[in-house]
This record gives structure tokens, C-alpha cells and sequence, in this order.
């Protein structure tokens, strides 16, 4: 993925939440694109956060290598599953 289709996605007016998928098969749900910390080549991205006299704050984050994103998502789409259902 290039930066700019992130930059792009989190510019989005109104912006709405989205899953970023990885080469890995996890992912990482995008609510706030304030939090985000886009480089030319890997992404700062919070994915645990606290709240203190009523302010959010990230207390866990990931840095990931843009190469390694592969789709984005909706929030409001299901997280597709590995596991296959076996056919009776």
C-alpha cells in the first residue's frame, strides 16, 4: 500500500472507522485518524487505549511497514474468519 491511500482514507469527510488489514492476517481498527502517525514508508497505529480525567490516550501502539497492509474495511463489515465451517 502506498501512503498516500492512507492518508487519503483517514482524510475522509466525514470520516468514518475502518480495519486495516495485514499481510499477516490480523488487523487494526482505525476510530481515530488524530492517532495515526503516517511515514513514507510505516504507519504508527494505536491499538490500545486508556482514559484519564476523561481524556483518551494510547497506552499501547504498533508500528507496521506500509508493505505489509493489505485492504482496508468499514468497521461496520464483519471481520471475515479463518476458520472454514466443514461441510456435513
Amino acid at each position: 500500500m502506498r501512503f498516500k491511500d492512507l492518508t487519503r482514507r483517514l482524510a475522509d469527510r466525514p470520516f468514518r472507522g475502518f480495519r486495516i488489514y495485514l499481510s499477516d492476517g490480523s488487523s487494526i481498527p482505525v476510530n481515530d485518524p488524530g492517532m495515526v502517525i503516517v511515514g513514507q514508508s510505516s504507519v504508527v497505529l494505536p491499538t490500545e487505549f486508556g482514559t484519564e480525567e476523561g481524556e483518551r490516550f494510547v497506552e499501547r501502539w504498533r508500528t507496521v511497514a506500509l508493505a505489509h497492509m493489505v485492504q482496508f474495511s468499514d468497521l461496520d463489515e464483519p471481520v471475515a474468519s479463518k476458520r472454514r465451517k466443514r461441510k456435513n
